[in-house]
C-alpha cells in the first residue's frame, strides 16, 4: 500500500498518514557491520503506527 491509496487508522480513524525513519539499522547481530534502516508509517492524528518496514531486507538473506 503506498501512501496515497486511501486507508484509515485502526485507532482513530483518521486517512492521514505519513513515513518516518529513525535511522538505527536492524542488524543480524551485534558485530555484523551491515543492516536496514526501519520505516515506519503512521498516523499523523493520533500517532498510531500503522507498519514497520525495511528498506533494505536482502540484508537478511543468506
Amino acid at each position: 500500500m503506498t501512501l496515497n491509496e486511501e486507508r484509515k487508522c485502526r485507532h482513530c480513524g483518521s486517512s492521514e498518514f505519513d513515513e518516518a525513519t529513525d535511522y538505527l539499522l536492524l542488524r543480524k547481530s551485534k558485530v555484523s557491520f551491515v543492516g536496514s534502516e526501519k520505516v515506519y508509517t503512521f498516523c499523523i492524528s493520533c500517532g498510531e503506527v500503522q507498519s514497520i518496514r525495511l528498506t533494505n531486507p536482502n540484508v537478511f538473506k543468506k
